[in-house]
């Protein structure tokens, strides 16, 4: 989303009319917290007068160094002060780089403690594959984002979701889980 706040509030108000459960808004126009939190409060409010059930999510970059957007780190301070409900990490350039190739494992475990200390829910998505899957169980992300592993041959957008593969990331999902209670 680029640093428009009227604009996007209108786009996230046309999400909210679809009977959509999330609305997600890219910090990739704000170039300081306090435009970004001006922003994501504008599509906060635009949703919430909509629908009050809809989650508001923001949504920072992993890549943000190659595109020049804020610190994805500062996304749960951001997300707590505009009053949405989850922070979520991605990445803007999709070239096969994913979230792990841009954060370490204990960056991401601030990002998570930060965003659970705040009360918000937290999402990772970014090139993810299902081997990603126990990584981000292990974090306690809260929501993850698969769309090229759901999808035939990897390929998020000519690549069809089957049983075949939901049912694969569930598997790797619920050996994850096994393993980390085992752990505990």
């Amino acid at each position: 989303m680029p640093n428009l706040p009227g604009a996007a509030s209108l786009a996230a108000l046309g999400a909210a009319t679809t009977g959509v459960d999330y609305v997600k808004a890219g910090l990739y126009g704000p170039k300081t917290k306090e435009d970004a939190v001006y922003l994501m409060h504008n599509v906060s409010r635009a949703v919430r007068e909509c629908n009050s059930s809809i989650k508001v999510v923001a949504t920072g970059y992993a890549d943000a160094d190659r595109i020049g957007s804020l610190n994805p780190m500062l996304t749960p301070d951001i997300a707590q002060e505009a009053e949405v409900d989850v922070a979520m990490i991605d990445t803007a350039i999709k070239d096969g780089k994913n979230l792990f190739t841009f954060l370490t494992i204990n960056q991401l475990k601030t990002f998570v403690g930060t965003a659970h200390d705040h009360g918000l829910k937290v999402a990772f998505a970014g090139s993810l594959k299902k081997e990603d899957l126990p990584k981000a169980y292990t974090l306690d992300a809260d929501i993850v984002g698969l769309r090229g592993a759901a999808c035939t041959n990897g390929d998020r957008v000519d690549g069809r979701i089957t049983r075949k593969t939901v049912r694969e990331l569930a598997e790797v999902l619920w050996s994850a889980e096994k393993q980390h209670k085992s752990k505990i």
